[in-house]
């Protein structure tokens, strides 16, 4: 009978090999349990076929080796070595005849790597390496959908980490982050107590700016020494980070520069890596970044729970960014929100907001076609006068609201109130191909607003509000203008002069008037009617003028 010997928790058992079929691995499923992380849940099996007895790989995470040799499917006799994961198990029994024909070992033949050099094809990595697949992690330590636990079995996990000096670690950490007011402060926690914990003599961070960005390094610590994005290049291992991110695995390397899959990479060979481990920065299902912890002096440092704790630091580090990147974006967007609600209508805000060039779009001066509305109050000197300040406060004050909401509503932007006058423009900080049209429509809803206004006031003895209106259309440049104190928001150029010039000049009280580009503009949308051509003051050439007529 072919028998199986291993040194399991410390003991050695023997397995008799007594069904066609006996499966190993690290599931309770399994007739052969290894109980390790560096087992697959369901790993490998012994098989009896009709040549002999067969090991086969079950597509496990690190591979099989049969006598020191990575194999998908091979024939096992008495005296062979099996290695599945860190166990090394010993065929027994009497040797069965040997066939006519050796049947073909299947072998886990060399594959290109990330970084160039070779490994095997399964997703084994090498004897000396760990690879611990996220997935894996979260389900054994509960991160994901579990089934509840007896209460006898919580009552042992539990008193297994109150008696952990790991457990206590964590606890601390916690603490930390949660006072942790920037992404320094984290990483810089995360990274001290690493040291503390593991026999660790150098450790890096990095992180991506966004999800398609390279990662780059944030925090590098050589034994007492932190600095925070180094200039220079830092040792760490291109092909272990790629991996990880990539593959959403943590892993360990007792050796790097021993290591099958990692010995093409030209960084291990440069910075002498040695025992490594490299874990994700991971967040639920997103990776923004990587923890690496080396020991450029000796091979052999880490664990397999030394893999797993490096997660869970790498976790809560992630966790903890992610809380600082979106509490940072929730302050930047409060602030441009309120800065922008001083010019933009909520719609106009809305479309600037979740334009993927905020602080370019709402501040840096570029030109742009543009309608530009000046409206005035006729008369307001004369009246402001004689009037008490309560009564001019209120006209002004019912002018500039009814104005805004009608250039709101046409998705326009408030540029400036000038004593009794109101600037707007439309065509930006979003283009707009009917800027004309929305800014004709605004001066016309102002004129009817202010019809309506006045019939009220008459009612109350209250004199009434006129106003002169004048749009012109053409290039601009519009963004922030001023000093390093106070800025505005506004356009610049020929565009606005004019228009300010025919609401001076050109237009007569309870009228709009357009410069000739509106005019065009237009096509006909709005009836116009042509009164003339005006030499306006400070310009050489005469402009031809329309006057909008309302229904």
């Amino acid at each position: 009978m072919l028998r199986l010997r291993a040194a399991i928790e410390g003991q050695l058992q023997i397995f008799p090999v007594q069904k066609d079929e006996v499966r190993i691995g690290r599931g309770s499923d399994n007739e052969i349990v290894l109980s390790d992380f560096s087992v697959s849940r369901r790993h490998a099996a012994i098989r009896r076929e009709a040549d002999g007895w067969f090991v086969h790989d079950l597509g496990s995470t690190n591979g099989v080796q049969l006598n020191r040799v990575a194999v998908k499917k091979a024939p096992i006799r008495p005296g062979d070595e099996i290695k599945i994961g860190i166990f090394e198990i010993l065929v027994e029994g009497e040797e069965e005849p040997r066939p006519a024909v050796a049947p073909a070992i299947e072998m886990a033949v060399p594959a290109p790597t990330v970084s160039g050099a070779t490994e095997p094809a399964t997703s084994s990595i090498s004897n000396a390496t760990i690879v611990r697949p996220l997935a894996d992690f979260s389900k054994d330590y509960g991160l994901g959908i579990k089934e509840a636990a007896a209460r006898s079995d919580k009552r042992k996990d539990l008193e297994q980490a109150y008696s952990s000096k790991i457990f206590g670690f964590l606890t601390r950490l916690a603490r930390l982050l949660i006072t942790s007011d920037s992404v320094d402060d984290i990483l810089a926690r995360v990274m001290e107590v690493a040291f503390e914990a593991l026999p660790v003599d150098r450790g890096f961070i990095l992180l991506r700016r966004d999800d398609h960005a390279e990662a780059e390094c944030e925090l590098a610590r050589f034994k007492d020494r932190v600095e925070y994005r180094p200039k220079q290049a830092v040792p760490v291992s291109k092909t272990m980070l790629e991996t990880v991110m990539s593959q959403r695995v943590a892993l360990l390397t007792y050796d790097a520069l021993a290591d099958q899959r990692l010995a093409g990479g030209e960084s291990i060979r440069i910075h002498q890596i040695r025992a490594a481990m490299c874990a994700p920065l991971w967040s639920g299902e997103k990776i923004i970044g990587v923890m690496q912890l080396d020991s450029p002096f000796h091979a052999g440092t880490f664990t397999e729970q030394d893999l797993d704790f490096l997660t869970a630091l790498a976790n809560y580090a992630a966790v903890a960014v992610e809380r600082i990147r979106y509490a940072e974006r929730a302050e930047h967007e409060r602030a441009m929100r309120s800065r922008l609600e001083r010019y933009h209508s909520p719609s106009v805000i809305e479309e600037v907001m979740s334009g993927a060039e905020l602080e370019e779009g709402a501040r840096r001066l570029k030109q742009a076609e543009a309608t530009v509305l000046f409206a005035d109050v006729v008369g307001f000197s004369r009246f402001s006068e004689k009037a008490d300040p309560e009564a001019v406060h209120e006209l002004l004050e019912a002018f500039f609201t009814a104005s805004v909401e009608s250039i709101f509503e046409q998705g326009g932007t408030l540029d400036k109130f000038i004593g009794d006058c109101v600037m707007a423009f439309f065509g930006a900080p979003m283009a707009q191909a009917d800027h004309a049209l929305r800014g004709v429509r605004a001066a016309v809803e102002i004129q009817n607003a202010l019809d309506e206004l006045n019939r009220r006031r008459a009612d109350r003895g209250q004199p009434g509000i006129r106003t002169r209106i004048a749009l012109n259309s053409g290039p601009v440049v519009v963004g922030d203008v001023g000093s390093v104190r106070r800025v505005d928001y506004t356009v610049l150029g020929n565009t606005v002069n004019v228009a300010a010039r025919l609401e001076q000049f050109a237009t007569e009280p309870g009228e709009i008037v357009i410069g000739p580009e509106t005019q065009r503009l237009l096509a006909g949308q709005i009836p116009t009617a042509p009164i003339g051509e005006f030499q306006l003051k400070n310009l050489e050439t005469r402009i031809p003028a329309f006057r909008v007529i309302r229904g």
